[in-house]
């Protein structure tokens, strides 16, 4: 590992409007080992602009944790099986972690 070894891991998030796709979309990332963990946070209200207009929505949030060396697959993914038009992607580094946790990371998309 680096000596920061937070900088190679990574927390990506999406959204999704319902939670069989949110389960599907997990499922299948975790089967092709493009992440480690998806946490699916329970229904929320999200407010955006979409097509000129002020859109109210319910949706479930993802937490991706991975490694750096699967992000543009693990995008590549999600943006094909990803049920939106214009699906989030947003990718942000894992500054510091425990070790032992982003070992299993590691080891976990193997």
């Amino acid at each position: 590992m680096s000596q920061n070894p937070g900088s190679e891991y990574k927390l990506c998030l999406t959204t999704v409007d319902k939670e069989a796709a949110a389960r599907d979309l997990a499922k299948s990332l975790l089967q092709q080992k493009l992440v480690a963990c998806v946490n699916i946070h329970s229904q929320g209200t999200s407010l955006y602009h979409w097509q000129g207009e002020i859109v109210e929505d319910q949706e479930y949030l993802l937490l991706l944790k991975t490694h750096s060396q699967k992000i543009n697959a693990l995008r590549d993914t999600l943006l094909r099986l990803h049920p939106y038009d214009v699906p989030e992607f947003i990718v942000l580094d894992i500054e510091q972690g425990s070790t032992d946790y982003l070992h299993w990371i590691e080891t976990s998309l193997k």
